[in-house]
């Protein structure tokens, strides 16, 4: 067994989970939009879900190409992992911030287009 290297290859798994991380925000995106939250559309979730996976799969085959990663070894496993693990607890917290902010930035807006309306509309009604 080669031994030579395994702990940049190790390292090099940490950044492509933290890169797979990521990748799994646009994929959170669309269970958002289908209504995940509310319990809606459990198949196409859990087909998102799938679908990252699989993703997720590739990307780390083309990533063992491209730094010429030896033979499949179980501590890549475990980089991955921990390397998303480290995206989750990191910059995911600050992503979920800067998503919170925009949201209600936006639903405020909304509702302050919605109240324009109303008041519109009512004094519309009174002119006629």
């Amino acid at each position: 067994m080669d031994t030579r290297h395994q702990f940049a290859v190790f390292a090099l798994c940490i950044g492509v989970g933290f890169v797979g991380g990521a990748l799994y925000e646009a994929f959170a995106l669309v269970k958002k939009l289908l209504g995940e939250a509310r319990g809606k559309n459990k198949f196409l979730c859990g087909l998102s879900d799938v679908l990252f996976f699989v993703c997720f799969a590739c990307f780390c085959v083309a990533a063992a190409f491209a730094f010429r990663f030896p033979d499949f070894r179980v501590y890549m496993w475990i980089g991955y992992g921990l390397g998303g693990i480290l995206y989750f607890k990191t910059l995911h917290e600050i992503v979920a911030f800067f998503e919170k902010m925009c949201y209600n930035g936006i639903t405020k807006l909304i509702k302050k287009a919605k109240n324009r309306e109303k008041t519109l509309s009512k004094r519309g009604d009174n002119l006629l």
